[in-house]
């Protein structure tokens, strides 16, 4: 999915549905669902996508792990993509050493950004080719 500007505005102003030492990313690469983790970084262009993992190198391509970047070693407001499969994914942001999810996914067109008050924006997104 393509994130543009706007979308990145709101999910780094977003309240977040809650904050939590470490996010919980994929341990396990398949092929199939392709799970990563990666940093979303603002330009003058748009909303590129750095991943910061990469599944291992084995011998044995059922067990591979993901190897992902000690995350907390990122900068206060970075705002990072954990990708389990196509239809699931979350946002998380970085908050004073620890990570606030700010949006979530379980549909591959809607996004529910966690943002003040009781319900969440629902964002549907058109995916681009």
């Amino acid at each position: 999915m393509t994130i543009d500007e706007g979308t990145y505005l709101v999910l780094r102003s977003a309240s977040g549905a809650f904050t939590c030492r470490y996010p919980p990313v994929p341990r396990i690469w398949n092929s199939v669902d392709r799970p990563h983790v990666a940093l979303l970084l603002p330009d003058t262009k748009g909303i590129f996508t750095v991943f910061l993992s990469q599944p291992e190198h084995s011998e044995f391509p059922r067990s591979k792990k993901l190897d992902t970047v000690d995350l907390n070693t990122l900068p206060s407001k970075s705002i990072i993509e954990i990708r389990h499969n196509n239809a699931h994914y979350a946002y998380y942001r970085r908050d004073n050493g620890s990570w606030t999810k700010v949006a979530e996914a379980n549909d591959p067109f809607v996004v529910e950004v966690f943002s003040h008050g009781y319900a969440p924006i629902v964002m549907n997104l058109i995916p681009t080719i």
